[in-house]
């Protein structure tokens, strides 16, 4: 596009539409000239012919009533007889002259100069000598050569027809190989000028539609660039700056979770400390009704304790300061470490957990893939109805560790399953707890799960209840 560039998106249109139309119009009004001068040689051809056809009929009659009129003149000398032959002789010379205009082939022009030579010489006789003179006797026997030379012309123009005929379709031919040859060649010309402009016209927008998908999937890296019209490039520089003010707010976000997190830290730990010696009655001893207000509270700063925690794992993974300390990792291990600090909340909630395990040795960060698989069992506790069932599914399928987690809750909506690892969603509110979670669990478990090469996804389960399925490699590539 750099050798043309036009201003507009339609004005590229219109110029690839007016590109791909300009070989048809040229080959339709080549084709209208061929056929039109086609049309014009036969409709020329077919009048001479029918001219000339019927002056050479005339002339064969207007020789028989000569002959006719002479012959009675001859016998009778009656001087009407003679204006009779003189009115046929006139007719006779001006149809001689009619063919004489036409486009005659050269034998026919030759025997009609023949035969005016002599029907001229033939009229000098009967003009100038008495009806019955030796002389008129003499040239009547003329007409017969008149006649007999008059036909040969009427059969001489028969040829000129089919000669004509020859012509017009040798020309047919001529003009039909030109057009077959022309549509082939126009055609694919046109065809490819079609796709050309189809593809200068569609790459831009392609371009765009990519670059506005990427801004919408916060795939904020990676610089707008359209190549194409004025207009569309000035979009598309448009949206570069739409992209640099996201990374600008993404970075601002995480610089604020960072600093509101551990602002928040401070406070929470002096509460914790204060319902801890509360709870151990240092202070004093307390009632039934203190002692549970006092449990509230520190459960209620655990559940704070881990919200902060997620905001502060949060910031660490958009801020991309986290790296994985690899090594040798049993997830059999791992796993069955996390149900155990789980344990309380289970019995709390009377939920029956069931678990198929197996030795599953990976190469991974112990302490992310522990903070993995712990947001999906707080996932799967927080959503589980009480005395309901979790299902833990650890095995090795191919080169890949597969774990999965399901539950008997209520389960993802199908509208919310493309959402559900987005930074802050939340879906329906859980069945029990006070303090609603920040929607960071599930985004979290997908970016440690990406950071190891591998994925998360929702599966679609037979059971009631959401089940998600993570695939991690077993070794990870240098």
């Amino acid at each position: 596009m750099k050798f043309f560039r036009p201003k507009s998106i339609r004005r590229l249109i219109l110029t690839g539409f007016s590109l791909v139309a300009l070989p048809l119009i040229i080959a339709l009004v080549y084709t209208t000239i061929s056929v039109d001068r086609l049309v014009s040689q036969s409709q020329h051809t077919l009048l001479q012919s029918v001219l000339a056809t019927q002056g050479s009929q005339v002339l064969v009659e207007a020789i028989k009533a000569m002959e006719r009129s002479a012959r009675q003149y001859q016998v009778l000398g009656d001087k009407v007889l003679f204006d009779v032959y003189v009115e046929h002789h006139q007719s006779f010379i001006d149809t001689a002259r009619s063919l004489d205009a036409l486009e005659l082939a050269g034998s026919q022009r030759k025997l009609l100069e023949e035969l005016y030579l002599e029907e001229n010489e033939l009229h000098t006789k009967l003009s100038t000598h008495p009806h019955d003179a030796p002389q008129i006797e003499a040239g009547l026997p003329v007409f017969s050569e008149l006649s007999q030379k008059a036909r040969q012309v009427l059969a001489d123009n028969q040829e000129l027809i089919n000669q004509g005929v020859e012509d017009i379709k040798r020309n047919a031919g001529t003009v039909q190989r030109t057009l077959v040859l022309q549509a082939i060649a126009l055609v694919p010309a046109a065809l490819l000028l079609a796709a050309l402009f189809a593809v200068l016209i569609t790459r831009p927008i392609k371009q765009v539609n990519r670059a506005i998908r990427l801004l919408g999937d916060e795939q904020l890296k990676e610089p707008v660039a359209i190549t194409g019209p004025r207009d569309l490039e000035q979009l598309g520089e448009r949206l570069n700056w739409l992209r640099t003010r996201l990374l600008e707010l993404e970075q601002e976000k995480t610089r604020f979770l960072q600093h509101i997190s551990h602002e928040l830290k401070t406070p929470l730990t002096a509460i914790r400390e204060s319902a801890e010696l509360m709870n151990e009655q240092v202070v004093g001893e307390l009632n039934t009704q203190q002692r549970e207000i006092v449990g509230i509270l520190r459960d209620s700063s655990l559940q704070l304790q881990v919200l902060i925690e997620d905001l502060l794992n949060f910031s660490i993974l958009r801020s991309r300061a986290s790296q994985l300390r690899l090594e040798r990792v049993d997830m059999k291990v791992v796993i069955e470490q996390v149900l155990e600090d789980h344990r309380a909340a289970l019995l709390s909630r009377n939920l029956e957990l069931r678990t198929s395990l197996l030795p599953v040795i990976l190469e991974g960060d112990a302490e992310k893939l522990r903070i993995l698989f712990d947001n999906l069992v707080s996932n799967a506790v927080k959503y589980s109805p009480d005395n309901g069932l979790l299902w833990v599914l650890l095995s090795k399928r191919d080169k890949n560790a597969v774990i999965e987690v399901a539950d008997s809750g209520p389960g993802i909506p199908e509208t919310e399953r493309d959402r559900v690892f987005d930074a802050f969603f939340q879906g329906a509110p859980a069945t029990r707890g006070r303090v609603r979670g920040t929607g960071l669990g599930l985004s979290i478990a997908r970016e440690y799960a990406q950071a190891h090469s591998g994925d998360i996804s929702v599966v679609n389960s037979a059971k009631v209840g959401a089940r998600l399925r993570v695939v991690l490699p077993l070794e990870q590539d240098s």
